[in-house]
């Protein structure tokens, strides 16, 4: 890990609740620490504009802190996926449009810097993986932008962690019951250019009370998977915590 990636700070845009940054988005710079497939557990939210620090916590572990405070864990990990049947290109397209009649005006975190509906082109990445008809499976296109490269010209691994993190929410498919992203495991196979037509497909993969299992796949224009995700969801159940992230979204 270089001395660079041992500081991080999470600029406000890549928020996923308003006050807090993007799951997957934050995951995917923490993982930057360790070499290959990784797995970060949120401790905590992770702050905008605040500067963490990355520190050794055992052999390959290592923790994202903020003063005392830690925020997550993270360590190498394997990545297990078995997708189901992705749908065609117009079941994708059709997953698409029902997210947005689905949660278009609905939506509980409408400022996620992944999946907000309330994110601009040019802002958001604007992933709406709703779910495709006769299909366990969410789904939707996704075309990345050129700032989100890096300084050899491919999309930069937070943005592809966050591509893969909110469409495994919605596989769940839970209904209004709110979830948090608890841990995330992902590995990346290719890095994909600026401009690519790329698909996100998510689906879930098992529950154990207010846990909820999920994973994900990125996939490149020849339905190839160049990125994988496996991904822990905890319900809430407290309803002053909920109704105060209700507020703060709104």
């Amino acid at each position: 890990m270089t001395d660079a990636a041992r500081s991080i700070v999470i600029g406000k845009r890549f928020c996923g609740p308003k006050t807090s940054g993007n799951g997957g988005y934050s995951a995917g710079l923490f993982a930057q620490a360790v070499d290959g497939p990784a797995a970060v557990m949120l401790k905590a939210p992770p702050p905008l504009d605040t500067p963490l620090s990355l520190r050794e916590a055992g052999e390959g572990v290592f923790e994202a802190v903020s003063g005392d405070m830690v925020i997550a864990k993270i360590e190498p990990a394997t990545v297990h996926v078995a997708p189901p049947p992705i749908p065609d290109d117009e079941a994708v397209a059709q997953a698409h449009d029902d997210f947005l009649e689905t949660f278009g005006n609905a939506h509980l975190i409408p400022y996620c810097f992944v999946c907000g509906t309330k994110r601009g082109a040019g802002d958001g990445l604007r992933i709406f993986s709703g779910a495709a008809p006769d299909s366990s499976v969410n789904a939707d296109f996704w075309t990345p932008a050129a700032d989100l490269a890096g300084d050899d010209g491919l999309v930069r691994p937070e943005f592809l962690w966050a591509a893969l993190d909110c469409p495994t929410a919605y596989a769940l498919r839970v209904g209004n019951r709110m979830t948090l992203l608890g841990r995330m495991a992902a590995e990346i196979f290719r890095r994909p250019e600026p401009g690519d037509r790329l698909i996100v497909a998510a689906w879930r993969t098992g529950e154990e009370g207010r846990k909820h299992y999920s994973s994900s796949v990125l996939l490149d224009e020849d339905r190839n998977i160049i990125a994988a995700a496996n991904t822990l969801w905890i319900e809430l159940n407290d309803p002053a915590l909920i109704e105060k992230i209700r507020v703060e979204n709104a």
